[in-house]
């Protein structure tokens, strides 16, 4: 389990994403929801720093970043 740090939500009203650090294994990681607050997704980010997963989140929720199988 890991610590939730950020919510960010989606623009076009397809749900939000929360950061989360593993503090265990020293790695960030994004739950992806949908607008039914159903999880859907979970993206591990080894070795990125915080401001990579930050815009990863973001540009999921603008619509630029696509979750294979998902959009």
């Amino acid at each position: 389990m890991g610590k939730k740090l950020q919510t960010h939500h989606s623009e076009k009203g397809k749900g939000k994403c929360e950061i989360h650090v593993d503090l265990k294994q020293e790695m960030f990681y994004i739950k992806y929801y949908d607008n039914n607050d159903k999880q859907f997704f979970v993206e591990d980010f080894p070795s990125k720093n915080l401001r990579y997963v930050e815009d990863a989140a973001e540009n999921w929720c603008y619509g630029i970043k696509k979750l294979e199988g998902y959009n």
